[in-house]
């Protein structure tokens, strides 16, 4: 189940993610597409009793693909940032509901992970 919602939830991303891109811009990443992407796989992989680790890992690996084949010279480095964000982003979302049993918070807590992460690496790109 896990393998299902992350692919199907990439693509959904791919789509909403690309769509706000061209209405919205570059904020869109440390805006919207952290709430949306976390919201999705987690609250999916909770409610249907999927491993939600294993959904954010993959979704990740998908995103290492996705970086990897459109990412240009940056793409090794992109690819495996994906792998190391999002898996680090369904491992905090598995610790925090497993210490607090509330699914709310452990959301909450990978959506300002992810944000963070975005708002780094924006700032990264732009610095560089």
């Amino acid at each position: 189940m896990a393998y299902l919602i992350a692919v199907l939830m990439a693509a959904l991303s791919f789509i909403v993610n690309k769509a706000l891109l061209t209405r919205i811009g570059v904020k869109t990443v440390i805006t919207y597409s952290p709430v949306i992407e976390e919201s999705a796989k987690t609250l999916l992989s909770f409610y249907l009793g999927a491993d939600i680790f294993l959904t954010h890992a993959v979704f990740g690996l998908i995103e290492a693909g996705y970086d990897w084949l459109t990412g240009g010279r940056g793409r090794s480095k992109a690819a495996l940032l994906s792998v190391a964000g999002h898996s680090l982003f369904g491992g905090a979302t598995v610790v925090t509901l497993r210490e607090t049993g509330q699914i709310g918070l452990a959301l909450t807590g990978a959506i300002v992970l992810h944000l963070a992460w975005n708002l780094l690496a924006v700032k990264r790109l732009r610095v560089s």
